[in-house]
């Protein structure tokens, strides 16, 4: 590559991109302008044809950019950003890339260099405190955080990587230590479960005269918690009663008989705000606190009290609040759903202070507008044929509130009348306004559409359409779609569509810099971190802007290959002239050609199949030619029925060849297809399987035959990549089982009674790359798995067999899918039948292992914006990969971390959130923190890091797998029914015969689920 072409780029650049001393940098048409006049002034200039000299170019262009925009953007946009950015579009790649990274930094200005504040230091000295006293002590002992549940403490803070300041999306509360608050419990007879009508209830509640008095200082969950900043004058007893005449927020009042709720209230503690501020600036390290929980739930009902008081704000789970902005703030998903943004609240405690944790989110709402309109833009986007089963449709709107106006007042005035859809007409079944007919008093026995016209004057513009029932099915009132309007505001609680996912996560991906301007901006305000009047009465205040924190960077581990080393950059490698670390042998396979309709690329089927087996070997793979070479071949049908027969004979005769692995070419990403061939291959006939689109592989690109490559050696057993052996840290020496366990629920689209899936993961080798697996079914949304001591000895066998009879002597769990809640089902139901499985299979008089328990957390809002120019990866604005934070937010007691290990690539990257349980094996901070982060490097199937360590990585694709079993049981509109009249037991049987024996014997040892 020629030196004097660089220096001749730099020369280019500086003239064309440097802005004035002393000025920012122009917008981003600007830069677009001048990096095309460097780019192609070098292009003329160097006569760059060659792929080795385009790539000086974009590493020269980009590299004197960096500099410009540190000097003009406070950014820095790395050389490892040019990567895939070569050949003939690698130009435009460029300038997209730098105009991009430019944008998201024009929003940090939020936060000016000179403006930012450093890390709180009196947090910093109470957080080492505690750990100097905790030293001190006999032991670093466990810390109890009910009468059920003791956690082990923080050993320290770590301290290995490059340390960093970061902001963070939490806002420190400042209650006034005077301050004290009282919890009420409400009963309410007869009881409400649906919550709109509880919510309503409450609000109704707050408005009587009972509460006229400390109407200012009262706040409630609206499900049966009220907290007042003064006592409320009950009566004897801290009790009172009150009576409620319900009516709903679009009613003047009740009405001549309207529903009643007694309302009966009774205080049930006190909460002292000196009692919190103690526990949290005590640096005794066994300070306790022993109303903490409730005092925390406290705060969050004083917080969200601001934003359940606006009627434009849609509550959702009492954390999550969706302002109506008449469409500022919507996103069309098809299919008659809108994407909504809100803000996430949740308030936290940490070392010495409290904190609100305040984070955007996305949730699916129906389209409000016309009901007939959604009826269309649903059967559109789901079967643009006129044969979509109508239960699917059923489904998609029952429970819907609609409104309608057709009634008029005796002054002629539209009438309001808001109704709930409870399905449609059963006699005849589906039918329109037609040919549903019912008696009336008026008019005799007759149709919905002549009732209409001759009760109020409407003629139907749609009398085909499906009328929609909006009383029961006993007492069944009939109105047509279209003179019904969907109400704003309503979540759809519902699996949503490839489409609709695939558009809800480009919609939610918003760059760090938007993120943070909106959380502080539109979230501020509907939060009530600004204009926040409320607070002063509860003894609050909140400071609005963002904490900052301390972090570290982390170095990447050195990788090892069959005869090279390699390190990281910015948490991706490329294995370009490298071999995997143990190629597998691969015998005894071939392809399975699925035909839909013609297409042309099955003419270059032959060339293709062969450049796919030179890739297996070029990877250090030693494999066979495929047998028999022209492989198998089926036609798939429309009808998926058909289909699971067509696919079925097809692995018959795999079987009957003793085929032990199938490249199988898929026409379509169809779901219900891919799940019944990892049905088929996994659980009836043992045969791997690594599927693949036709489109995809047809180009023959290297890279994705790599990629597929890469699953082929995990399946046959094989080793992909490898930590160098001084980054094994506690895994050195190969005693150490790690384990991976998680537990998936069915969805709202499921069958009734369908079950949950457990899965559990364990490593074999001393080089962690072999996972086989566990997997079970078991009771509906049971988050505990209820067979671990089976699956735990399985583990353990196969360990033993594996390592010449030995067995683990410290076993590390990495536990996916617990909620902070839940921390007590770990320690009290699993842990037990952990330790039963050990004593099942290690001597009964010997040692047994020692545990140590890390839960995995995936589904929070801890959120960090990195400040300078150390701190972020200089292309999205995200942190680095390896920043790990273990201080300023993290637990006051106990012994956490949040770490990104990976690479952000769109949006604000989400860093795992590690909470330690158990710990005997006796790991410290930079221990933990190092390993778990090495470890996010072992996830076979990528050459880059990842966001969760592959232990937990594994047993989340485990359960997925698992999901394909049962496909039509966990998607049952998918199936073409959302409704079941079977009970919990009959609908747990039919996800069980779909389920059948689980995973086959032949595969049970393997990595079948990668």
């Amino acid at each position: 590559m020629p030196h004097s072409g660089v220096r001749h780029v730099f020369l280019h650049a500086t003239a064309f991109a440097r802005p004035p001393v002393g000025k920012r940098a122009g917008d981003p048409d600007e830069w677009r302008t001048n990096l095309c006049r460097v780019a192609v002034e070098v292009e003329e200039e160097e006569g760059a044809t060659a792929v080795a000299e385009v790539t000086v170019v974009a590493v020269a262009v980009l590299e004197i950019v960096a500099v410009v925009v540190v000097e003009g953007m406070v950014m820095v946009v790395g050389v490892a950003d040019v990567d895939m950015m070569v050949g003939a579009a690698g130009v435009d790649m460029m300038v997209e890339a730098v105009v991009g990274a430019a944008e998201a930094v024009e929003g940090l200005e939020i936060w000016p260099p000179e403006g930012i504040p450093p890390p709180a230091e009196n947090v910093r000295q109470l957080e080492d405190k505690i750990i100097q006293q905790q030293k001190a002590g006999t032991s670093i002992g466990s810390l109890s955080l009910s009468d059920r549940i003791t956690l082990p403490r923080r050993p320290g803070y770590g301290s290995t990587g490059r340390k960093i300041v970061l902001r963070t999306n939490y806002f420190q509360l400042d209650p006034r230590p005077q301050q004290t608050w009282y919890r009420y419990f409400v009963e309410l007879q007869p009881n409400e479960t649906v919550k709109r009508k509880r919510h309503r209830i409450f609000t109704l509640l707050l408005n009587s005269d009972r509460f006229a008095p400390h109407r200012a200082h009262v706040a409630t969950d609206y499900a049966g918690i009220i907290v007042s900043a003064e006592k409320l004058q009950l009566g004897d007893g801290d009790r009172a009663t009150v009576s409620i005449d319900y009516f709903d927020a679009d009613q003047a009042g009740p009405g001549q008989n309207p529903r009643n709720y007694t309302a009966k209230i009774q205080q049930t503690g006190v909460l002292a705000v000196a009692d919190l501020l103690q526990y949290l600036s005590s640096p005794a390290p066994n300070a306790f606190y022993d109303a903490k929980d409730e005092m925390v739930q406290a705060l969050n009902i004083v917080m969200a009290r601001h934003a359940n008081a606006n009627q434009d704000v849609v509550p959702v789970a009492g954390s999550k609040f969706f302002p109506l902005l008449g469409g500022a703030n919507q996103h069309d998903l098809r299919g008659g759903l809108v994407a909504l943004r809100g803000y996430y609240t949740s308030v936290r405690t940490s070392t010495l202070r409290v904190i609100l944790n305040v984070n955007v989110c996305t949730a699916a709402f129906y389209q409000p507008g016309s009901l007939l309109d959604l009826l269309r833009r649903f059967r559109k986007q789901n079967n643009p044929k006129p044969d979509l089963p109508m239960p699917s449709v059923e489904g998609f709107v029952k429970r819907l509130r609609v409104e309608t106006n057709h009634i008029r007042d005796e002054k002629k005035r539209p009438v309001k009348k808001v109704r709930v859809i409870a399905g449609f007409a059963r006699k005849p079944l589906w039918g329109n306004a037609k040919a549903v007919k019912f008696d009336t008093e008026e008019y005799g026995n007759i149709s919905v559409e002549d009732y209409f016209f001759k009760r109020y004057g409407l003629k139907l513009q749609t009398p085909e359409a499906p009328v929609v029932n909006v009383r029961s099915a006993q007492d069944p009132v009939y109105l047509p779609p279209e003179l019904c309007t969907v109400l704003p505001g309503q979540i759809a609680r519902r699996k949503l569509s490839d489409v609709q996912t695939a558009e809800m996560i480009t919609v939610a991906a918003r760059r760090p810099a938007e993120n943070a301007k909106l959380i502080v901006g539109e979230g501020g305000g509907v939060v009530g971190l600004t204009g926040n009047t409320g607070l002063g009465a509860f003894g609050l205040r909140v400071d609005p802007k963002m904490i900052t924190v301390d972090g570290r960077v982390l170095d990447p581990p050195t990788l090892q290959y069959q005869k090279e080393f390699t390190r990281p950059d910015n948490g991706s490698w490329n294995m370009i002239r490298k071999k995997f670390t143990a190629g597998a042998p691969v015998k005894n396979w071939t392809f399975l050609k699925l035909n839909l309709g013609r297409d042309p690329f099955y003419q270059n089927l032959p060339d293709i199949i062969n450049s796919f087996h030179q890739m297996l070997n070029t990877c250090g793979l030693r494999a066979d030619p495929p047998t028999p070479a022209s492989g198998l071949n089926a036609n798939l049908q429309e009808d998926d029925g058909q289909n699971y027969k067509i696919l079925d004979s097809q692995f018959q005769r795999a079987k009957q060849q003793k085929l032990r692995l199938l490249l199988v070419i898929l026409p379509t990403q169809r779901r219900e297809t891919y799940a019944q061939i990892k049905s088929l291959a996994d659980s009836r006939y043992g045969i791997h399987t690594v599927c693949v689109v036709a489109d995809k592989i047809a180009k023959g690109q290297p890279q994705y035959m790599a990629n597929v490559a890469l699953k082929v050696n995990l399946k046959m057993g094989g080793t992909n990549q490898a930590l160098h052996p001084t980054n094994l840290g506690t895994l050195s020496g190969g005693k150490t089982m790690v384990v991976g366990i998680d537990v998936t629920h069915p969805s709202p689209s499921s069958v009734k009674g369908a079950p949950s899936i457990a899965g559990v993961v364990a490593s074999i080798d001393g080089s962690y790359a072999q996972w086989p697996a566990s997997l079970r079914i078991q009771k509906g949304r049971k988050e505990m798995v209820t067979e671990l001591t089976e699956m735990f000895v399985e583990r353990l066998r196969l360990w033993q067999k594996k390592n010449g009879n030995a067995l683990p002597t410290r076993i590390l769990v990495y536990r996916d899918g617990v909620s902070e809640g839940q921390y007590s089902i770990v320690l009290n139901d699993e842990l037990p039948l952990i330790r039963k499985a050990c004593s099942a299979v290690y001597p009964p008089n010997g040692p047994k292992p020692k545990l140590t328990i890390v839960i995995v957390g995936k589904r929070h809002h801890t959120r960090f914006y990195p400040v300078t120019d150390e701190g972020h990866d200089g292309r999205t604005g995200n942190p680095k990969n390896g920043t790990v934070v273990d201080r300023g937010i993290t637990m006051e007691r106990g012994w956490d971390m949040f770490l990104q290990a990976h690479t952000g690539l769109q949006g604000t990257t989400r860093p795992a959130h590690y909470v330690v349980l158990l710990d005997e094996i006796g790991l410290g901070a930079d221990d933990l923190e190092q390993l778990t982060h090495n470890l996010c490097y072992l996830f076979g199937r990528a050459t880059k890091s990842v966001s969760i360590c592959p232990p937990a990585y594994y047993a989340d694709l485990l359960c997925e797998r698992g999901r394909c079993y049962m496909f039509r049981a966990l998607n049952i509109s998918d199936a073409g029914s959302t409704t079941s009249t079977a009970d919990s037991d009959k609908g747990f049987q039919q996800a069980q015969n779909e389920w059948g024996q689980g995973v086959h014997p032949d595969l049970k040892d393997s990595m079948f689920y990668i």
